[in-house]
């Protein structure tokens, strides 16, 4: 997936990437949000800035 690293992802964003994340790989959320860590992030939460991060860390929140 191709990222625009000068712009913030949205909250809306992460839910449908996470929901998408689940349900074509058949993971839980936990399984999901590691694998978008390693996968999306390349391990570096911070690597699309703080605004990307929290947007991230709220969509996981909206499953709970």
């Amino acid at each position: 997936m191709t990222v625009n690293h000068s712009s913030t992802l949205t909250i809306e964003y992460f839910q449908s990437y996470i929901q998408l994340v689940m349900n074509s790989r058949e993971l839980s959320l936990e399984e999901a949000t590691q694998f978008i860590d390693q996968f999306f992030f390349s391990g570096d939460l911070l690597v699309y800035g703080t605004e990307t991060k929290n947007n991230f860390e709220l969509a996981i929140n909206s499953f709970k």
